[in-house]
């Protein structure tokens, strides 16, 4: 039995040598966070009396029992909380509104005490954030969310250019993700910028990638082409691997999270004007969670770096799409029909949309173009596409002449004798019976 007391005595007054300070104020951190003594051990890898003798010294907190009450409102969360933590890429505000929205009615305080702890393990995970210099890339994605336009509850289509730099962002909502409102939006936000990056990190979306064949990607041409045109290099994520572009997927969030709940608009015009205001007033003005620096601060040592915007328009936003001339000489777009010269029934031809006017080629040639009407189910002609068409193309009708039969007209007192004849040929005959 002495020999045991000594052996624990020994062991009592060894812990403190055995383990280092930081060692030591982990595992007081961790218990004041609400973590197990069973967890402490195993993730530091030492032994649960260890962790015992670190919580029993005079170094210890008082405060961590009334944390301990407080940190009963994220009760029931803690696997879900330390696993969002780190997908949010350790942004303590980020996951503070999304406990929000689940119906936590605590504190940010008592989420920033409590995930502290998983700080260090997110430090030494493999995942590094990517850190870009001044103007070197700026990153796209889209997101919805239900919102009430007019009268209405509809989903919006949320685009977000964030530059990777200094984390200022573009928002625009649209009604769709189409390749010509996706084109609008980089102008857009070339211009709120006030130049180009020299390249664009995507994720991997239909509009931009027809696919891959071996490795190889088939950029959709109509937007290489678009980007070209500005001088800016596309880039794309690993497919499945989409936290690749996690600063522009944090800028979406934040919109979602701190702008949009509980705001209604009348149209999407009203809709952008109060997004723009809110960027340059909160968005862009707040302390960021990664860079600790205002986003408008860091800009103005990125807007240097920017390509210039260029002097004269450089790409031509058009709407193409091919068509089947019908037989009665007419194209359909959006619901409504377009004359075509007669020439061209059953061809296929090019229809491109160009600031208000309708444009039909074929093989490259334009043959007609039209003012775009508004409405639905209308008929646009042009004269000049029907003339010649009547006396070469409509098949002449054959006339056929129909002669009605010939019919003798008799008088009606023929038809009394043949019945009196019959009525006394069958008298006659009864008789003999």
């Amino acid at each position: 039995m002495g020999q045991e007391e000594n052996s624990s005595q020994k062991d009592h007054r060894s812990w403190e040598q055995m383990l280092s300070t930081e060692r030591q104020k982990e595992i007081l951190s961790r218990h004041e966070a609400g973590q197990g003594i069973k967890r402490i051990a195993r993730d530091l890898d030492v032994s649960r009396n260890t962790v015992r003798q670190v919580l029993r010294s005079p170094d210890a907190p008082r405060s961590y029992k009334r944390k301990q009450r407080l940190y009963v409102k994220l009760e029931g969360r803690e696997e879900w909380v330390a696993k969002r933590f780190f997908e949010l890429e350790g942004n303590a505000h980020a996951l503070f509104l999304e406990l929000q929205e689940d119906g936590y009615t605590g504190g940010y305080s008592i989420v920033r005490d409590y995930v502290r702890p998983l700080r260090d393990a997110l430090r030494g995970i493999a995942t590094v954030r990517f850190e870009t210099p001044p103007g070197r890339q700026a990153q796209v994605d889209w997101g919805t969310k239900q919102v009430v336009i007019g009268t209405r509850r509809v989903r919006l289509h949320i685009f977000v250019m964030t530059m990777g730099y200094s984390r200022v962002q573009y928002v625009e909502f649209t009604a769709d993700e189409k390749l010509e409102t996706l084109i609008r939006c980089h102008e857009n936000a070339f211009n709120w910028f006030g130049g180009m990056p020299d390249e664009v990190l995507y994720d991997n979306p239909k509009t931009i990638v027809l696919g891959r064949t071996e490795g190889q990607v088939r950029l959709n041409p109509r937007f290489e082409d678009f980007l070209r045109a500005y001088g800016v290099t596309p880039l794309l994520c690993r497919p499945r691997r989409a936290q690749t572009k996690g600063k522009v997927e944090s800028g979406i969030k934040y919109v979602k999270r701190a702008f949009l709940p509980g705001k209604e608009f009348s149209n999407l015009e009203e809709a952008n004007e109060a997004v723009r205001t809110w960027i340059q007033k909160i968005a862009d003005e707040r302390i960021h969670g990664t860079t600790f620096t205002k986003p408008s601060e860091r800009f103005i040592e990125e807007k240097r770096f920017l390509l210039p915007l260029p002097t004269h328009r450089p790409y031509t936003l058009q709407s193409e799409m091919h068509r089947t001339v019908t037989r009665d000489c007419y194209v359909s777009y959006n619901t409504c029909r377009y004359s075509v010269p007669w020439q061209y029934v059953r061809k296929d031809v090019t229809l491109q949309e160009k600031e208000g006017m309708l444009f039909v080629f074929f093989r490259g040639s334009c043959i007609a173009e039209h003012h775009v009407v508004e409405g639905r189910h209308r008929t646009v002609d042009r004269p000049e596409h029907f003339i010649g068409i009547n006396s070469i193309t409509r098949p002449r009708l054959t006339a056929i002449r129909q002669t009605e039969p010939l019919v003798e007209v008799r008088s009606l007192a023929i038809y009394e004798a043949l019945a009196n004849a019959a009525a006394n040929r069958d008298a006659a005959g009864g008789v003999g019976r």
